[in-house]
């Protein structure tokens, strides 16, 4: 069963009926709107009303630009199915929000909403298969629990507007970290860093844990990479011993120290990011076991979120599809090469028919040919298999060639990049 509020289905109407003056309202909005801020205070927490929700890692899922979202209701999530899936989302404004019952006995009890604005929620408790829903208009945050589960942190939170967290006005910064993480750059490989940059803008504090275990030990930074809005204070705190956090690069202006005194675990030190840009550093003592982080000071391209590659956080390669295809192309051609020179060597002069129309003969007329006989046969002893060895190695030189290619360009980001 399935219940819409009555404002989505007039919204529709008036969509369908004037889309034109939509979009261009939808576009001013962009321009002229402000980020609704991504500060939830402790409602996530145990210390506020509830339970603290375990299914909450201080992420906020990026959905903007979506027309329609789901949140799946009753998801498995603090100690049984008593979780929001995801249990924080940003839409953009007008972004329609369907709520699903993936479980029984739940509600959507509005907690909290922006002035003017007019969820009603769902008090009604309903179970698996029922959905209703709901399109978020004004811009701001929304925090809302089921109330049969609100003990066991069965809470979530909607927010609206900025994409990326960063708002309209916010400068966009791209998650280009070039090779620092791999082990082409200063130090080994970074093994905790997996492509992806998690995103925590809107936050006012963001920690960043030092020593945390990755690498083969207590030699990682947790998160890896992280991207942050302008204004965001991220604290660095010491879980493991000998451990320090210097800079390696910068954007022009920013006046980061990092922490080049080497501490123990429960140290701590914070700083203020202001200056948009991407900011890489390491630890000195185990730089080369791969202890390397990177900040992204600034909203993701497009509003992804996590990263100008729809949340990856690497470089889009734009030529990667089109090389490979090439070399799969190359292979195939190298592969019928043989087939189609004996083809054409071997095809009948032009005008040479067995038709009856063409050479005016039927298949009937045509005498049966003189019996091959190989000019000269060629025994075991005098057969060179050099040729079609070689032919071999051909084949396996350019396969490997396009995996090679592949991996660099699919998984690394270190490719030719095509334009145009």
């Amino acid at each position: 069963m399935t219940r819409l509020d009555t404002n989505t289905l007039s919204r529709r109407g008036v969509l369908r009926a004037a889309a034109g003056s939509a979009t261009a309202v939808a576009a001013g909005a962009a321009a002229t709107g402000t980020a609704a801020a991504q500060d939830y205070g402790g409602w996530f927490t145990g210390d506020a009303k509830g339970g603290g929700v375990g299914n909450y890692d201080g992420t906020t899922v990026d959905q903007t630009g979506q027309d329609e979202v789901t949140v799946e209701v009753g998801v498995d999530a603090n100690g049984g199915s008593f979780g929001f899936g995801p249990a924080a989302v940003r839409v953009s404004p007008g972004t329609t929000v369907t709520f699903e019952w993936v479980s029984n006995t739940h509600n959507v009890i509005v907690e909290d909403q922006p002035e003017g604005a007019d969820w009603g929620g769902e008090e009604e408790i309903n179970n698996e298969g029922y959905s209703f829903s709901h399109t978020f208009e004004t811009e701001g945050t929304y925090t809302y629990y089921c109330k049969p589960h609100l003990t066991a942190g069965m809470k979530g939170a909607i927010v609206v507007g900025g994409g990326g967290g960063g708002g309209s006005d916010a400068p966009t910064v791209e998650a280009d970290y070039g090779n620092w993480f791999t082990g082409d750059a200063d130090g080994g490989a970074t093994g905790n860093f997996d492509g992806s940059t998690v995103d925590q803008t809107g936050q006012d504090e963001v920690t960043v844990e030092v020593g945390a275990n990755a690498n083969g030990g207590s030699f990682g930074f947790g998160p890896a990479a992280v991207r942050v809005s302008p204004g965001t204070t991220v604290t660095f705190e010491w879980v493991s011993n000998t451990h320090n956090v210097v800079v390696q690069s910068q954007p022009e202006g920013a006046d980061w120290s990092g922490e080049e005194e080497i501490n123990n675990e429960g140290y701590s030190f914070s700083h203020t990011f202001e200056t948009p840009g991407v900011y890489t550093y390491y630890c000195k003592p185990h730089l080369t076991a791969g202890m390397k982080g990177a900040i992204v000071v600034g909203a993701a391209p497009g509003g992804s979120g996590g990263g100008d590659d729809g949340g990856t956080g690497q470089r889009a390669i734009p030529g990667s599809t089109l090389w490979t295809s090439v070399f799969a192309g190359g292979v195939l051609l190298a592969m019928l090469a043989p087939i189609l020179s004996n083809y054409y060597r071997n095809r009948p002069p032009a005008g040479d028919s067995h038709s009856g129309d063409a050479g005016g003969e039927t298949m009937d007329e045509i005498p049966e040919a003189d019996e091959f006989e190989p000019e000269t046969e060629i025994g075991h002893d005098d057969y060179d298999p050099v040729g079609t060895l070689s032919l071999v190695a051909i084949y396996f030189l350019i396969l490997v060639g396009m995996w090679a290619l592949t991996y660099f360009v699919e998984f690394l980001g270190n490719g030719p990049t095509i334009v145009g």
